[in-house]
């Protein structure tokens, strides 16, 4: 091949660069986190957790340590003001979790549908991998199978009373319908 054509080739070569930083640059500007508004963020969680009745240390750890404080905070606000359970205990389970929005949903639709005590329905919702279905399940077991509330929490954790155990008994042919009649 010619000398030419490697000339080619290499002009062809450093325009794609060059585009290609004119063009990547900017995107990583756009998606490098602001420092400052991260530090708003750590700052205004801080702020939520201490009106929680968080302590102003435990407080600063927690957001300054979490992937997303204003989801931490969130959580602890939604969970302390919805049930009678104190800001810090409300902190050590939002802390836990990867679903802290989950988490706070779960025990407060529990604690307003129940009347269960909220230690157990805080931890039984921190210990769930899905909050929100073990929340939704909870009230199922207690309204349709009437079980206590700390039996549907516990079996829904372990999963120990399948949906096959609380349908309808059918026989093969036969739909749901035909045995209410």
């Amino acid at each position: 091949m010619s000398l030419k054509y490697y000339e080619i080739v290499m002009q062809i070569l450093l325009k794609a660069v060059s585009w290609t930083s004119l063009v990547s640059v900017p995107v990583f500007l756009l998606i490098t986190p602001n420092s400052s508004a991260l530090a708003q963020s750590i700052g205004s969680c801080a702020n939520s957790l201490i009106a929680s009745g968080v302590a102003k240390s435990p407080a600063a750890v927690a957001c300054s340590d979490a992937l997303e404080p204003d989801n931490l905070a969130a959580c602890v606000n939604q969970i302390q003001t919805g049930t009678d359970i104190q800001g810090n205990d409300a902190l050590q389970a939002c802390y836990r979790v990867r679903r802290p929005d989950e988490l706070a949903s779960c025990v407060t639709t529990i604690s307003d549908s129940l009347q269960a005590g909220s230690a157990m329905v805080l931890d039984s919702c921190r210990r769930s991998l899905l909050p929100e279905r073990h929340a939704e399940c909870t009230i199922d077991l207690v309204s349709i199978v009437e079980i206590s509330s700390e039996e549907a929490m516990n079996s829904c954790i372990a999963a120990q009373i399948t949906p096959g155990e609380v349908a309808p008994e059918t026989t093969p042919g036969e739909t749901p319908s035909e045995t209410t009649e």
